[in-house]
């Protein structure tokens, strides 16, 4: 617009430097024609005097009829002359008026132009806002699609987890109960063969204490009818016992071996367990970008956020997940599970 009027402005100034030359010339001219008038009529005066003078010196006569004849000329003249000024002064006006007008006709294009130019201007100007009220209406409906397509997926996601959940639960009180139970079977099976041993033990030292009071009173009664040393049941006595406080004592070292040897069987099949359970929780790492994406938008945060707080914080998320799916041109589900990923390895 400015540089429309700057033109109007122009084109302005030169018609007006035209029509003041124009004007100038003119003025030139009608000072060169009156000018060559004067000239004209000093040159005649100067004939006419030198002609009336020779004439008068030789007609006369004739005096009357050349002053007539000067008298019709001069008139002539001064009739010329009026007829010459009047012609400048139409020719003046005539061209004063044609300026009046081509100055008002292009007032009038110029206001039309304006005019023309302004209607425009407006259109375009509620073009552009229509179109700006379209742009926004679409864009608030893609954010609500997508804020809840997130929601959906937050829900789908934090309902799998509570079901994953319930499942460990229920699978590691399962595995305690089995654990318990196989504990419970091993330490009977232990004590089962702890009495087994110690009544095949018991029957053995029966057994040898039977077979050696027969070998040692059948040995006494055939040396009672020879010489032998006097008194030898002490020795007897002592040997049994001997036998007998080694039996008991192999008998109550026994069942702490067993015990020790039985303990840490559930301290390694809990240990293999917990090995077995922990070993299904490693995760891949997320990929690099939607990493960086993530660390990058927690660290413009303001509030100085961890990770498990942007995760508790839903507009937080949405406004990750929407950003994160315009500006990598992925699924928001693949942002989404790498945040959680990068949170329980935080809290870890």
């Amino acid at each position: 617009m400015a540089s429309l009027m700057k033109e109007f402005a122009e084109a302005r100034q030169i018609r007006l430097q035209g029509r003041a030359v124009f004007l100038a010339e003119q003025q030139l001219a009608r000072e060169q024609r009156s000018s060559d008038l004067q000239a004209q009529a000093e040159a005649t005066a100067t004939y006419l005097a030198h002609a009336e003078e020779t004439r008068l010196a030789w007609e006369h006569g004739r005096q009357a009829i050349a002053e007539n004849a000067l008298e019709s000329r001069r008139e002539e003249i001064q009739n010329r002359a009026e007829q010459m000024s009047e012609f400048l002064e139409d020719l003046n006006a005539t061209r004063t008026e044609q300026a009046i007008e081509d100055s008002e006709q292009r007032a009038q294009e110029v206001r039309t132009r304006t005019f023309k130019t302004r209607s425009q201007l407006k259109q375009i100007h509620k073009t552009r806002i229509r179109n700006g009220k379209v742009d926004q209406e679409q864009r608030q409906q893609l954010v609500q699609e997508r804020a809840a397509l997130t929601q959906m997926q937050l829900e789908d996601l934090t309902k799998t987890r509570l079901d994953n959940a319930t499942a460990d639960a229920q699978q590691r009180a399962q595995e305690a109960s089995d654990r318990a139970a196989n504990v419970k079977a091993s330490l009977g099976q232990i004590e089962a063969n702890r009495i087994a041993e110690a009544e095949a033990q018991a029957l053995k030292l029966k057994t040898f204490r039977a077979e050696l009071s027969d070998s040692v009173w059948s040995g006494s009664r055939s040396v009672a009818a020879a010489p032998s040393p006097a008194n030898p049941q002490p020795d007897l006595a002592t040997k049994s016992t001997e036998v007998s406080n080694s039996y008991s004592s192999k008998q109550k070292k026994k069942p702490a071996k067993a015990e020790s040897t039985a303990a840490p069987v559930p301290e390694t099949a809990i240990a293999k367990s917990v090995e077995v359970k922990e070993a299904p929780k490693e995760t891949p790492k997320p990929s690099g970008k939607i990493e960086q994406f993530v660390i990058d938008y927690v660290s413009q945060l303001s509030t100085n956020s961890s990770l498990l707080a942007v995760v508790n914080d839903r507009d937080t998320v949405r406004d990750l997940l929407a950003q994160g799916a315009n500006t990598l041109k992925v699924d928001p589900s693949d942002i989404l599970n790498t945040l959680l990923q990068m949170a329980e390895g935080s809290s870890t």
